[in-house]
C-alpha cells in the first residue's frame, strides 16, 4: 500500500522537486510563490463558479425607472410561456366587480394600474 501511495504522490506533484544546488531558502521562496499562484487560481475559480450559480438560479426581479420614476415594464425575455395581464383603472368602475369575479373563477392573476382620480392625492 505504501508503494502505491508513493507512486501516486510522485505523479501528483504540486511543487517541483528541489533542484540540485538550490538553497533551502530559495526552494522555500519558490514554494511560497507557487502556493500563492495556486491559491489565487483556486479563489478565482471559486468566484467564477459562485457567480455562475447565482446567475443561473433564483428569482428574477425586473425594474424599469427613469430619473427615479418607475415606469411600466412592457417586455421581459423568458423561456417560459407566460403573459402579463394588466388593467388600467382610469375610468368608471361599472364592470370592475364582474371582471374580478371572472378572474377569480379562472384563477387568473393580474395587475391593476390606478390613474387619475383613483389615486389618492
Amino acid at each position: 500500500m505504501k508503494k502505491y501511495i508513493k507512486k501516486l504522490a510522485d505523479r501528483i506533484r504540486i511543487f517541483p522537486p528541489r533542484e540540485e544546488g538550490q538553497s533551502g531558502e530559495e526552494y522555500a521562496r519558490q514554494k511560497v510563490i507557487l502556493g500563492v499562484k495556486y491559491g489565487v487560481f483556486a479563489l478565482t475559480a471559486f468566484a467564477l463558479l459562485r457567480g455562475m450559480l447565482v446567475a443561473a438560479g433564483g428569482n428574477v426581479t425586473v425594474s424599469n425607472s427613469v430619473d427615479g420614476r418607475e415606469l411600466p415594464i412592457y417586455c421581459v425575455d423568458t423561456p417560459e410561456k407566460k403573459i402579463a395581464l394588466s388593467f388600467d383603472a382610469a375610468w368608471g368602475n361599472e364592470d370592475t366587480t364582474k371582471i374580478l369575479e371572472i378572474l377569480q373563477k379562472h384563477d387568473v392573476h393580474v395587475t391593476f394600474f390606478m390613474t387619475g382620480g383613483w389615486v389618492p392625492g
